[in-house]
């Protein structure tokens, strides 16, 4: 049930064992048990930054959690990571990794149901989302923005735009490892773990930071499998590295559907 239209929502910043995030509800609904969407950032952005998405999911009945990424927020030791970009994988990894040990702090907290979880992320919070719903089937319905379902695709490429260089110094051994690791959760390599749930992607097709490319070749090559069955493809022709606010207003409407009773 949606929430009313002039109630207050509360913005909090707290842990859920030890993990920094916001919490995002209905003042009246603090402690209710509620069906929660838990929505991921992007590199080098903040929690913050996924606010006008939370507010939309409180208003239409969610509780929402916005977990702060490995080296992002309060959880950054120093790492200037506009200057090491090589960490950016390893960030997605965490949070797939931290995935279920928040959502037991939800349940144990009282106010979340493990069978009534959704995620959402953007840009590379968009490709963690993709990564969860490769690695979680319990999670109900997934949102992708401006992310990719094929992390060793891109991966791959962004190897190989290094200049040559600096790609020679790249321990060959190190780079087989992080593809390997980036398999376990690239829905493109194993589809079939959708399982048919509902999920929802959206890029623009003149995207530079991650290219619209990685999502029309998973649509093109799975689209009409069972797995994908209830999977949802937008794109914007012409679009850049970012999410138009009637895409929003669509993913909410989408996780409303399949999680508000």
């Amino acid at each position: 049930m949606a929430t009313n239209l002039f109630e207050d929502v509360i913005v909090r910043t707290t842990k859920f064992d030890e993990l920094p995030v916001l919490h995002v509800f209905a003042a009246s609904q603090a402690q209710t048990k509620l069906p929660t969407i838990i929505d991921y950032h992007g590199w080098t952005t903040q929690t913050a930054t996924e606010l006008s998405a939370a507010y939309q999911l409180v208003r239409a009945g969610f509780r929402v959690i916005i977990p702060a990424a490995h080296l992002h927020g309060s959880r950054n030791d120093g790492t200037d990571l506009d200057r090491h970009p090589e960490h950016f994988w390893s960030i997605v990894g965490h949070s797939v990794a931290e995935f279920p040990q928040l959502v037991d702090a939800l349940v144990a907290a009282g106010i979340s149901d493990r069978n009534q979880i959704g995620i959402m992320g953007t840009s590379m919070g968009g490709i963690t989302a993709a990564g969860i719903m490769a690695t979680q089937p319990d999670v109900v319905a997934g949102v992708s923005l401006i992310g990719s379902p094929e992390p060793v695709a891109f991966a791959k490429d962004q190897v190989s735009q290094l200049p040559a260089q600096l790609q020679a110094k790249l321990p060959e051994a190190l780079i087989a490892q992080t593809y390997q690791q980036l398999a376990h959760f690239d829905l493109s390599e194993q589809p079939e773990k959708l399982a048919g749930r509902p999920m929802f992607f959206f890029n623009g097709t003149a995207d530079q930071m991650v290219p619209y490319k990685y999502i029309s070749d998973f649509k093109q090559r799975f689209e009409q499998t069972p797995a994908l069955a209830q999977t949802v493809f937008k794109r914007a022709e012409g679009g850049v590295h970012h999410v138009p606010h009637k895409i929003q207003e669509a993913a909410v409407a989408f996780l409303a559907e399949q999680l508000i009773k």
